[in-house]
């Protein structure tokens, strides 16, 4: 096996993809792109469907405001993956992705795809668990946000970047910048620096940087998600 195809079938273990019998049929069907720095990859609105998954460099997904600034929605980083939506229905992208340094991806058209799925009619059933697992995710994130104050969403958001089954300390790169972050879960950012300070006191996370924390109490934090811990919040 090629260095390349060691690194697609690494990667795909990450994506809607995994599993043995499912990326050994559907990793012929990626190619291999380099990206030079600023390329916009993707248009909002934009309808063809493709998937990427990216191996290296950084990608910026965002929306443009009415007033034309740009709004940064996440951060992509080695292993992350886009696309999968389009890819299935063929509807437009719901951000624009564009490359913010150097990087590399592998991409997977639709025509492709449902070609492949004619052939392999059971990759469906596997695909239709993996959005059923990402719908449950999604109730549970609009459940979090639902809840007043700012600690849940911010517990919420820290956690979802810590292993599901991990307890012990871990040290996370947030994937953007603490005003984008405020942004994303829809808080103001003196509010999300104030409940960031809430959870360092109490010690729970450990600030280590620019965009690094040290998660201490991964258990501790899932229960400020869910709103389960008696640590009280500021209704900000």
């Amino acid at each position: 096996m090629n260095e390349v195809a060691s690194e697609l079938d690494r990667l795909l273990a990450g994506t809607p993809f995994a599993g043995d019998a499912v990326s050994r049929t559907v990793a012929p069907l990626f190619t291999h792109r380099e990206i030079a720095a600023n390329t916009v990859l993707f248009l909002e609105g934009e309808t063809g469907g493709s998937f990427a998954l990216l191996a290296a460099g950084r990608l910026r997904a965002f929306r443009q405001l009415a007033g034309g600034q740009e709004l940064t929605v996440f951060w992509l980083q080695p292993g992350d993956w886009f696309g999968f939506l389009p890819l299935l229905d063929g509807g437009p992208f719901p951000v624009s992705v564009a490359s913010v340094e150097a990087s590399r991806a592998y991409m997977l058209r639709r025509d492709d795809f449902q070609r492949h799925l004619q052939s392999h009619p059971e990759l469906c059933s596997h695909l239709l668990a993996h959005l059923a697992k990402r719908f449950r995710t999604c109730l549970d994130q609009l459940g979090t946000l639902g809840r007043p104050g700012v600690l849940p969403r911010l517990a919420a958001a820290i956690s979802s970047l810590v292993p599901p089954d991990h307890r012990g300390r871990i040290d996370i790169e947030l994937p953007m910048s603490q005003v984008e972050l405020a942004r994303t879960i829809g808080v103001a950012p003196e509010n999300l620096s104030r409940a960031m300070s809430r959870l360092a006191r109490d010690g729970v996370v450990r600030r280590l940087g620019h965009r690094h924390l040290a998660v201490l109490d991964a258990a501790r934090l899932r229960e400020l998600a869910h709103g389960d811990s008696p640590m009280h919040d500021d209704r900000q």
